[in-house]
């Protein structure tokens, strides 16, 4: 999966990276681990929906 959660900063909160064009680079930030986490299946399955 091209997306992981980066490590918790004071100010923002957990970081949501993608990794693209060699390397990972900050997309959003989210105020707890579990919207990281579900943002990211989101993102994952929005990427491979049907159309």
């Amino acid at each position: 999966m091209p997306y992981k959660i980066g490590k918790k900063t004071k100010t923002k909160g957990w970081p949501i990276l993608k990794f693209e064009h060699g390397k990972w680079s900050v997309i959003a930030h989210s105020d707890s681990k579990e919207k990281a986490e579900a943002s990211i299946r989101a993102r994952h399955m929005g990427a491979h929906r049907r159309k």
